[in-house]
């Protein structure tokens, strides 16, 4: 349990330190490299990725952070929605499917866990 409560702490650390220079950014776009995770767990393997409707391989593209929650007045995720983030990833061909709108695959990761429920008020 400790082993995995360090790696989660690393994981943060490392996401609050790459977003300090924009804290307020609420897209992170990096096509074809990795998303910035904010925990050590629930990160897709290639297999949780499904191929575009095209047959080609997904690569991610972008991320939607946690700090647009922010930005959509949500302070409570008891009945509301919550992520730690989004991460979107598109088609490595960039096909056009005969100039119609592809669907693009999302995964979502929340903070771990474990991390709420230290981080929670008593």
């Amino acid at each position: 349990m400790a082993m995995h409560e360090t790696e989660d702490n690393k994981m943060v650390q490392r996401f609050k330190k790459r977003i300090a220079p924009e804290p307020h950014q609420v897209v992170r776009y990096c096509r074809g490299g990795s998303p910035l995770w904010v925990s050590s767990q629930h990160i897709p393997s290639d297999q949780d990725i499904p191929p575009c409707t095209c047959g080609a391989k997904r690569i991610f593209e972008f991320q939607v952070m946690p700090q647009l929650l922010n930005s959509l007045c949500v302070d409570s995720t008891g009945a509301s929605i919550d992520w730690g983030t989004l991460a979107v990833y598109a088609c490595s061909a960039s096909c056009n499917n005969d100039d119609q709108y592809c669907p693009e695959f999302i995964w979502k990761q929340d903070f771990s866990s474990d991390r709420l429920t230290q981080t929670q008020p008593s």
